[in-house]
């Protein structure tokens, strides 16, 4: 069974990307544009890693790290943002790792 894996990010392209460089990897992969969405779909898919943007157009991710690790414990949550300085403040609130925007494959797949 493939490894399955969440995207919410607000950025089109880097859901694409990020979509079809995991699928290419064998990943089961999947995205939405909104925490709302975004929040739905991780109920309905329980994926084993959640990569998550911080400015999303309903909200911050970060914000939602707290809650989402204690109702998905064992979920593998990564934070992806351009603004390095919300990294301590995502580790600090859960989440298992931060990428810095712009990243590379590389980064996101030593978590994987």
């Amino acid at each position: 069974m493939k490894k399955r894996i969440l995207i919410i990010d607000d950025e089109l392209d880097i859901c694409l990307l990020l979509q079809s460089y995991l699928k290419r990897q064998s990943f089961d992969a999947h995205y939405e544009q909104n925490l709302k969405t975004g929040l739905q779909a991780l109920s309905d898919l329980e994926p084993a890693v959640l990569i998550l943007d911080n400015n999303l157009p309903d909200g911050l991710g970060v914000e939602q790290i707290p809650a989402i690790k204690a109702s998905y414990p064992d979920l593998t949550l990564l934070i992806i943002s351009a603004y390095s300085s919300l990294k301590q403040k995502a580790i600090d609130s859960g989440a298992d790792a931060f990428i810095s925007k712009p990243f590379n494959y590389a980064s996101i797949m030593a978590y994987l």
